[in-house]
């Protein structure tokens, strides 16, 4: 009897079926999404291959409706197949439709199991749309190629590596606002190009538009250093001008706040260990020269540093999350409208660059 059950189960488990079962030749795969508007007026575009030989070939289906499900649905009407967001590889929102809240856009992205939480979300400048007409030269398909592109400046540490799963996070917890990928497009080529980082009041886009070299500092001070973080600067010498180029090799962080009552002091120390990618001058074995080198660098980052810390203030934008450990640890400063509060902080960085590697001449 044992025996019969046993081969009965055997039997009836490579025979069922799986519950959740989707064929994809009964599915358009949707690799890139976009939406703009706002809530009650929005409209929706989806790009998916057309060509099972050639993913470079896609269609784009528009949408329109109240909410982004809604806009779904209408885009569903004009399909053959129903859209599959299940490899849904890049989001692609407007920064006139970031100036209101952007979970009301993400919202069915993050809470349907059915969409990757692996997804990257990025601003446009100007209509979603034109982001989607970018030419028949695309070395892959054009969801790949926008994720490829944005993951390619997470390891040049221009964007902080992140996901739908982490941006979605901060909105459902306090002391830290995001910050998204910010992209242009140049109207020869019709090809994006990064416009910088922007920066997010809570859910909503301030306005302020970090350039690449800001983004990078920002970066750096998240501690969230991708493969490599370059910055250049120009050495004068005698009225010679020669450029020097360090990558960060490691960073050390170490705050403290130092609480005066309804205010507080900052003080933001980083420790940066370069390699010296770039110094014609050279002589680098030279320690005088070295040191020079490394307050030279360490007086640059800063400066840089400070006017980076200015805008953040000014926006009332903290990707930093100083509100975080502020809430956490100094429960007296904090305040529910955490903007506000951050742009009265007293925020002081303490920059040093030391030069552990000078490369290789050949």
């Amino acid at each position: 009897m044992f025996k019969r059950v046993a081969i009965i189960f055997i039997i009836s488990t490579f025979l069922v079926g799986c519950w959740d079962e989707r064929l994809y030749k009964n599915l358009s795969v949707v690799s890139l999404a976009g939406i703009e508007g706002q809530v009650g007026e929005m409209k929706g575009y989806y790009a998916y291959p057309t060509s099972p030989k050639d993913p470079t070939k896609y269609k784009v289906i528009e949408g329109e409706g109240i909410s982004p499900r809604d806009v779904r649905n209408s885009a569903d009407l004009k399909v053959e197949q129903t859209l599959d967001l299940s490899e849904l590889g890049t989001i692609l929102l407007s920064k006139e439709s970031a100036k209101n809240p952007i979970y009301d856009f993400l919202d069915v992205y993050f809470r349907n199991p059915e969409n990757p939480i692996s997804s990257k979300v990025a601003l446009t400048d100007g209509s979603v749309k034109d982001f989607l007409d970018i030419g028949d030269d695309l070395p892959s398909d054009i969801g790949e190629y926008y994720l490829r592109f944005i993951e390619s400046f997470e390891r040049n540490s221009i964007f902080p590596k992140q996901n739908i799963q982490h941006i979605c996070s901060l909105f459902f917890g306090k002391g830290m606002d995001p910050v998204l990928p910010f992209l242009k497009k140049v109207e020869k080529d019709r090809k994006p190009v990064v416009g910088g980082l922007a920066l997010f009041n809570k859910q909503v886009f301030t306005g302020t538009i970090l350039d690449p070299k800001e983004s990078l500092l920002l970066v750096l001070l998240m501690d969230k250093k991708g493969e490599s973080a370059r910055f250049s600067y120009l050495w004068e010498n005698k009225g010679k001008k020669s450029p020097i180029t360090a990558d960060v090799v490691t960073l050390t962080k170490r705050w403290n706040v130092e609480d005066k009552g309804l205010t507080a002091t900052v003080r933001l120390k980083y420790k940066l260990k370069v390699n010296i990618e770039e110094f014609p001058p050279d002589h680098l074995h030279d320690s005088e020269k070295r040191i020079k080198l490394e307050k030279f660098l360490s007086k640059k980052v800063q400066k840089d540093i400070e006017k980076l810390l200015h805008k953040l203030q000014d926006a009332k934008s903290d990707p930093l999350g100083i509100g975080q450990d502020i809430r956490a640890f100094h429960p007296k400063l904090w305040d529910d409208n955490w903007g506000e509060k951050f742009a009265e902080l007293t925020l002081k960085p303490d920059i040093k660059v030391s030069i552990v590697r000078t490369g290789v001449l050949r």
